[in-house]
């Protein structure tokens, strides 16, 4: 007879696992679709209600309308690229809440002159109607 020793942590550690993948595969999906400059790909990743704190900008963005607008003067940037170096993550013991932070550099052309922009981010991923959306970002250019 096989005798299992399995532990109430075990299915957690599962999800949570399942949980961190999911939200990194989200912030490369960001990064990624960022570098396409398709706002309504952009915005879609975004959960309706989600804050965003942009890196290029002092005001707060809580509705459509309002990331709407700074991503169609933050994409309009010719030749941006999303590069992330380093991030950590942390899961809700809820789960289906993840926050990510960490490093990403923009680069991009402004009047053609290549601009490097470091910053910061911490994301909020939850997974909302089978796919993980963005619940809240914030950035901000590194000090």
């Amino acid at each position: 007879m096989r005798v299992s020793h399995t532990s109430a942590a075990e299915p957690y550690a599962d999800t949570e696992l399942a949980c961190l993948a999911g939200a990194k595969a989200a912030l490369y999906r960001w990064a990624a679709t960022v570098a396409t400059r398709d706002v309504d790909q952009v915005l879609a990743l975004y959960a309706p209600d989600a804050i965003l704190v942009p890196t290029l900008s002092n005001q707060v963005r809580d509705c459509d309308d309002s990331r709407r607008n700074y991503f169609d003067n933050f994409l309009a940037n010719d030749g941006l690229v999303c590069d992330i170096q380093v991030f950590k993550k942390r899961v809700s013991r809820k789960l289906g809440t993840v926050v990510v932070g960490g490093l990403y550099t923009f680069v991009y052309r402004q009047a053609g002159v290549q601009q490097v922009v470091p910053a910061r981010f911490l994301f909020t991923f939850e997974r909302i109607d089978d796919q993980w959306l963005i619940t809240g970002h914030h950035s901000s250019i590194e000090a």
